[in-house]
Parts: structure tokens; C-alpha cells; sequence
């Protein structure tokens, strides 16, 4: 997050018809590279490009004895080394030969990773190889990356599939923004966040160094900027040679972010001069959209970021260093009419673009040292140069596109802002090259016909405007809903049937209509539940008395010269509400999904039940590299409780999610401060429940197919959190902390208690139907900064039952 005042619109909910995907082109996709038996057996993330599997498998029993083919360098042998320290292997394997891994490297060494490199390999597994193949360094890098996610145990032994896989990534950009700033992350907790990301090929550490809040690294020309900025924690330059070294061993870049004009006064702290307000300044302890913001104005102020920038060009061997440029607060600059006045002489019209006077000159200063600037998309504007500036849009997909169609390289990070709390699957929905809520298909103003109605899921109904253009195999459409159009571009018709899939961020959602008369009525389906359509017509071009056809918000397509210039996306984790004891948990393992859609195929990130499926296994994986995702929850529980209460601690806190966007901060009114302690149950709660997910697969699979196995698995955990209220009452009483979730461990009880009497009435599990409505809008509620995850799983559940009582 940046700041408190980021925008932030309200999550929808999760089944009702909202901001859209809509697809690039016409075009029905091509047949997926990977067979869907061949995914099935995968856990592979991300997932690769090409791959088939054949019968067999290579068995580790003996071992894998690495050749290199090719080229052999230091970095690719220390490659190796971890990745033999990696592979499962039987521990008996006396008498055993080894396997060969054969690495092929046809290349020349390169210093460090850079934008552009050839990223792709392949590789074959025989009965009694593996041989693995690359143009460059990274690409063996991200082979010896897939190769132990291939590795499972069967009867009894560790195997490989024989195979034949081809990879490589769709955008060459695929990163992850670390805000060192704001709260100070130690570098070891870079290190290891560098191993996550080579696991699933991420290639750039974006490192958020300057805030207001801090000055996070060393400068030997200017000491007064770490030595009076930072609160004595910043990297010195040997911690950061030994960072880019180490990512770049990873095959991952590393681009340093020094936010300018704004978000500056960590370096006022030691040279007020910079600054456009006089000073003193000190260190911001309070997070927020601040004044203190640099003077463009000034020579003096140029000459001095030409030496910072110069000295920081040496440490970062990157060809990228990002300026930031984003949230500026103009009111020092409009409050000085020394300002005032050189922005008059210089025919600078507004704030904007002196703003971009200043970007201007400091794209100047860094190509002087041989760098090309990177900014958040604050940073456009008409003059600014298309030539060696990259734009990372974080307000919308628009600006994304908008940078694309001016010539400037663009990455996206809107959507995937980890510190919003939203799950996986919503970032998995989101695609640098489809814009939400835009209207790509082609509108006939001579040729349509307009339906308004509802669509209603039980008490909740929603209303829309459906609209259909063309006839016959042209017929196409627009759907209107929660103020939000979505192109229809595929319409099957079969007399006075219609039948089209609606591609939402939750889900494609397909609706099967009959036009009936002036009427329209039907359902919509999405995941196992079926909304009822009903409507009537509202216009058209035969109807001279209708409603006229509205204007939507249509987008062309990118040209395939301005599609090149996205370059694809960075998750972000911003620091306002992390620190180092909880921010893995944050970015681990939804990253994972953002990475699989940077990196694969799109035919292939289109399932997200299947990048769950896989997304529990990673998570696995990544606590095994050694990632504190989930271990530091239970040493911050136990802070909160005597031993004897941790296991129904962990139990309650498993099932909550920290509350979304920045709902929690209401927890500390105008008392949050980098010194605020994070160790709250907001804090021990994950971004997103994978126990609430799982409960949610098996009452969907209980529901859709009585699935025994399921069953037995509801019961285990409803009896679970039935007890658990009670087990917990003695640890509310005596910890403040712990009873923030006080409420939420009652109405898990109750929620437990209603789902048991679900699996087992003969009748309506609902009884007085009024209670239930108003315990389920009562627990769905935040409390203590956390939202209960299982709230709707039970619902559904519960509706269920009564549903099959009704028929009885």
C-alpha cells in the first residue's frame, strides 16, 4: 500500500456480477498447450508453456549425477548445488547408479540478469536422464526451478515423469515491489523472499528504499542521508552487493527505487536544502500523503541527485532505476511564489508539469550515468519522453494502456497489491492485457435490442441492462451490472434460446435465457450457484419508442506494435502493516499466482479451482525453502496465550482473514505509527484462509455429489469449531489481545452448531429462518481488524439442506 488515502474500492461480493475481464480480440482461444489429463497430474507453478507427459518415470533412487554439456560457470554450479540440496531422495540407495542431469548451455556467461534475456529452456526426463537445455543462464536457472516441483513420491520411491517440456515466459517483467521504508525489513528477510521468488519465477526485486518514513540505504558522498534518515537501519553497500549477487545467482534483477519528488523527507533530515518548504525536518512516524516535497527549481538540487545518482548507478548494475513520482503534494510549490514565479518562466502551466520538468531532468541525469527510468504512472504526461522511460500503472488498468499507446514501455501492479488482503484468486483474474470493465466488442447502433431486469440469488438481487447486436453467428452483446459493462463477444442462439459466458474476476458466470415475448428469463450460473434472469425489454433499434442505446466505455485493441509495449506486472507489498515478522505471510503464496500469470501462457490462467489445487502445494514448497509464512503465527499466538489455549487459538485463527483493504487501521484511530507494534490476531491472521478454502471444496463437493469422504471431513471440522468457543472463554478473559476475536469464536460456534444440524435434519436445518439470516449477517461482520472466512461456505450448506428438505 502507499498510503492510507490510496484509493481502494469496496470488494464486491464474491458471486454477484462485477468488475469484468474483458478479452483482448475476437478470436476463440487455441487449444491449450498442456493436455487437461496432463494438468491434472501437475503441481507445477507456474505452470509451463508446453509439456507432455509419457509413461514411465526416472526413480531418484540412485541419485542424479550432474555434466554440463555446455557452458559451465560459477553461478550455474552453485545453481546445481541447490538444487541437488533440494531434490527428494531415497535415504537406501546402496548398490544404486545414479541418474545423469545433463545441463546444455549453449551461451556465454553474462555479469547480471537483464531486461530482455532469453528465459526459456526445456527439458526431457527419460528412464535414465534428464537433460535439460538452454540458451542462456537464466533459462537453466528456471529449469533447475521446475525440476524438484516434478519430483513425487510413488510406491514408495521418489520419481520423475518422463516428459518433454518446453518453456518459456509470457512477459519479460514479472516482479515483486519489497517496501523497505516504511518499516524496515532486515536483509535476511530479502534473501529468503529472493529464494520464493526464484521457485516461481519472479525476475525482478523492485526495492522500495526511500520514504518518508526512512532512507534505507548507504550513501558514502552524502552520509548525512542514511545517517540521519534511517533511525540507524539501512543495508550498507556491502549488504547490497551481496543482495544483487544473490538474486542475481536467482536469475532475478534488482531495480532500487528512490521516490522523488515526493515522499522525500527522510532525505530533508540531512539536507534541508533539498526540500521546497524550509525546514527542520524530521523522520514522519505517522503514515499518510504528506507536503514535504523536493524543489525542481533549483541547480543546486540537480547537481546533487547527479552525484547520488552517480554513486547509486555503481551499486546497481541494473539497467533501471525507478523515481517514484507518484501522490506529489503540490502545496509547498503552490504556496511559494519563488515557485510560483519560475514556473511562470519556464510557461509551466500547472503543478503537473513542473512535475514532469523534474522527471524530464532526472531522466537526463540517470541516461548521463548510463540508467533509464522507471515511474509510477503520476508520471505521464504529454511531454514526457517515450525513449528510455518505463511507466508502472498502479491506479488502473487505463493507465497501463494509455502508457502503452504513447511508446512507453508499461508494467502492471493495479490488481495486484498484495497489502489489500485480496485472495489469490482474485489476482489470478487479473491480466496486464485485458482491462476490467471495458467494452471491446463491436457496437451495431442500427442493429440491437435492450433488456433491464434481475438477476436474484436468494434474498440478494441485482439488477442489470442486457443488450444484443448483430444476428445469427455475428450476434454479440454488453451486459450492464453494479454500474459496470462487460463485452459478450460469444452469443450461441437456438430459436428462442441464448446461451453466453460472462468472464468476471470471480468466475465465468453462464447464463442460459429464453426471450419469451418482450420478456427474457433464464438463470446464470456461476461455480455450483444458479441465479434467477428475469426482464423485459427496455429498447432497441424496432422499437421507436424504446430507451435509447446508452454510450459504453469502449477500448480498442492494442495494436500488436503498442501490445509489445507491456512488459508485464509486479505484486506490491506496501509496509504501512507489515514488518519483518509478518510480512512473508503477506506475499506468500498468493504471489505464486501472480507470478503463474506473468509467466504462463494465457490459454493456460484461466482455471482458478485448478491454481488452487496447485497453489497449496507451493505453499508447501515455499515452507520448505524456509519462508515464515506460516510458522510465525504460532510464537505470536503464544504471546497472546498460556500454552494451554494455543491449539484453540490456532484452531479460531486459522478460519479469519485480516479484513480487506485498509479496514483494519480503523482498530487504531489516530494512534498507527512505524513504532505501532504488529502483533495483534489481525496480524496472526492470514491474508486468506486455505482452511476456510478447503471447507468451502467439500461442501461443494458434499453438495454437488454427496461425496462420503467430504462429509466425514464437514463433520470433523464443524464438531471441531462447535467445542472450540468454550475451549477459548478463560484466554478472552485474561488476554486483551486474544479477545478481539472474541465474537468471532462465538459465532463460529453457532455457524459450527447450524452447519452440524445441516448435515444431519431430516428437515430445515434453517429453523426460524429470520435467527439464521440475522447470525449469518451478524458473523460475516469485522471484528478486532478480521473477517470470519466460513461464513458462506456454511451459508451454502445450510441453504442446501434446506433446499433438498423442501422437495422431500
Amino acid at each position: 500500500m502507499k498510503t492510507v488515502l490510496r484509493t481502494a474500492a469496496v470488494l464486491l461480493a464474491l458471486l454477484v456480477i462485477a468488475v469484468a475481464v474483458a478479452w483482448f480480440g475476437f478470436l476463440k482461444p487455441a487449444p491449450p498447450p498442456i493436455s487437461a489429463a496432463d494438468r491434472a497430474r501437475l503441481t507445477l507453478m507456474p505452470l509451463p508453456a508446453e509439456l507432455e507427459l509419457r509413461d514411465g518415470v526416472l526413480a531418484l533412487t540412485g541419485g542424479l549425477a550432474p555434466e554440463f554439456t555446455g557452458l559451465s560457470t560459477p553461478r550455474l554450479e552453485r545453481a546445481v548445488a541447490r538444487f541437488t540440496d533440494r531434490l527428494p531422495q531415497d535415504t537406501d540407495t546402496a548398490g544404486e547408479s545414479p541418474s545423469r542431469l545433463r545441463l546444455d548451455c549453449a551461451c556465454t556467461a553474462a555479469a547480471y540478469p537483464a531486461l530482455g534475456d532469453d528465459e526459456s529452456y526445456e527439458i526431457e526426463v527419460s528412464e535414465r536422464e534428464i537433460r535439460l537445455t538452454a540458451r542462456t543462464e537464466t533459462g537453466i536457472l528456471h529449469g533447475l526451478e521446475t525440476l524438484p516441483q516434478l519430483a513425487h513420491e510413488e510406491n514408495g520411491q521418489w520419481v520423475l515423469p518422463q516428459l518433454t517440456l518446453r518453456d518459456r515466459p509470457r512477459f519479460p517483467w514479472r516482479g515483486l515491489l519489497i517496501d523497505v521504508g516504511r518499516h524496515w525489513m532486515p536483509k535476511d528477510v530479502i534473501l529468503r523472499n529472493l529464494d520464493a521468488m526464484a521457485a516461481v519465477k519472479l525476475n525482478v526485486l523492485h526495492w522500495h528504499l526511500t520514504e518518508y518514513q526512512g532512507f534505507r540505504v548507504e550513501s558514502r558522498v552524502f552520509p548525512e542521508l542514511h545517517e540521519k534518515g534511517s533511525g540507524g537501519e539501512y543495508y550498507t553497500q556491502d549488504d547490497v552487493r551481496e543482495i544483487v549477487e544473490y538474486a542475481a545467482d536467482r536469475g532475478i534483477r534488482v531495480v532500487p527505487e528512490f521516490d522523488l519528488p515526493g515522499h522525500t523527507t527522510s532525505w530533508f533530515v540531512g539536507h534541508p536544502e533539498l526540500a521546497s518548504a524550509a525546514g527542520p525536518y524530521v523522520v514522519d512516524t505517522a503514515f499518510g500523503v504528506l507536503a514535504p516535497v523536493m524543489d525542481p527549481t533549483r541547480e543546486e538540487v540537480y547537481a546533487f541527485l547527479d552525484r547520488f545518482f552517480g554513486e547509486m548507478a555503481e551499486l546497481f548494475p541494473d539497467a533501471y532505476v525507478h523515481i517514484g513520482g507518484d501522490e506529489v503534494v503540490a502545496t509547498h510549490w503552490e504556496e511559494s511564489e519563488r515557485i510560483r514565479q519560475y514556473m511562470a518562466e519556464q510557461a509551466l502551466e500547472d503543478t503537473h508539469a513542473l512535475q514532469n520538468h523534474f522527471t524530464v531532468r532526472l531522466q537526463q541525469i540517470l541516461a548521463g550515468h548510463g540508467k533509464a527510468v522507471m515511474g509510477w504512472d503520476e508520471i505521464m504526461h504529454p511531454d514526457l519522453p517515450a525513449e528510455g522511460v518505463v511507466v508502472q500503472a498502479w491506479r488502473d488498468h487505463a493507465s497501463l494502456w494509455a502508457s502503452a499507446r504513447a511508446g512507453n514501455p508499461a508494467v502492471l501492479s493495479s490488481g495486484y497489491y498484495l497489502d489489500h488482503q485480496l485472495s489469490a484468486g482474485y489476482h489470478y483474474g487479473v491480466d496486464p492485457g485485458a482491462i476490467p470493465g471495458a467494452v471491446t466488442v463491436e457496437i451495431d447502433a442500427a442493429n440491437w435490442r435492450g433488456w433491464s431486469g434481475t438477476l436474484a440469488l436468494s434474498d440478494e438481487v441485482y439488477e442489470f441492462d442486457l443488450y444484443f447486436f448483430g444476428a445469427g453467428e455475428e450476434l454479440r452483446g454488453i451486459m450492464t451490472a453494479a454500474d459496470v459493462s462487460t463485452g459478450i463477444p460469444e452469443v450461441t442462439r437456438e430459436g428462442d434460446r441464448l446461451r453466453f459466458p460472462l468472464d468476471t474476476r470471480f468466475g465465468t458466470v453462464k447464463f442460459d435465457v429464453r426471450l419469451v415475448g418482450d420478456s427474457i428469463m433464464g438463470t446464470a450460473r456461476i461455480a455450483v450457484f444458479d441465479m434467477e434472469v428475469v426482464g423485459s425489454r427496455s429498447g432497441g433499434s424496432d422499437m421507436p419508442d424504446g430507451q435509447p442505446l446508452p454510450e459504453f466505455r469502449t477500448i480498442e485493441p492494442l495494436t500488436p506494435e503498442e501490445e509489445a509495449n507491456l512488459l508485464g506486472g509486479e505484486a506490491c507489498m506496501w509496509s504501512e502493516l507489515v514488518d519483518a515478522t509478518t510480512i512473508d505471510s503477506r506475499v506468500w503464496p498468493r504471489t505464486a499466482a501472480v507470478a503463474e500469470k506473468l509467466w504462463s501462457p494465457r490459454a493456460l490462467t484461466d482455471d482458478t479451482d485448478d491454481m488452487y489445487r496447485r497453489l497449496l502445494v507451493i505453499d508447501e514448497r515455499l515452507a520448505q525453502l524456509g519462508m515464515m509464512h506460516r510458522s510465525y503465527r504460532d510464537a505470536m499466538l503464544g504471546a497472546m496465550v498460556p500454552p494451554q489455549y494455543l491449539e484453540p487459538l490456532r484452531t479460531l485463527v486459522a478460519v479469519l482473514e485480516e479484513d480487506k483493504y485498509y479496514n483494519r487501521m480503523a482498530l487504531y484511530g489516530e494512534h498507527l505509527y512505524t513504532t505501532t507494534p504488529l502483533d495483534r490476531i489481525a496480524d496472526a491472521a492470514p491474508p486468506e484462509s486455505y482452511v476456510a478454502y478447503r471447507f468451502g471444496q467439500d461442501v461443494d463437493a458434499w453438495i454437488e455429489t454427496r461425496d462420503t469422504a467430504a462429509l466425514a471431513r464437514l463433520r470433523e471440522a464443524l464438531e471441531t469449531w462447535a467445542a472450540n468457543h468454550e475451549r477459548l472463554k478463560p484466554a478472552f478473559a485474561a488476554s486483551e489481545r486474544a479477545r478481539e476475536a472474541e465474537t468471532h469464536s462465538g459465532h463460529l460456534a453457532q455457524l459450527a452448531d447450524l452447519g452440524l444440524e445441516a448435515l444431519t435434519a431430516v428437515d430445515s436445518p434453517l429453523g426460524a429462518e429470520a435467527e439464521s439470516e440475522e447470525l449469518f449477517s451478524r458473523a460475516q461482520g469485522p471484528h478486532g481488524g478480521t473477517i470470519l472466512a466460513v461464513v458462506q461456505p456454511v451459508r451454502r450448506l445450510v441453504e442446501a439442506a434446506a433446499e433438498a428438505s423442501a422437495t422431500r
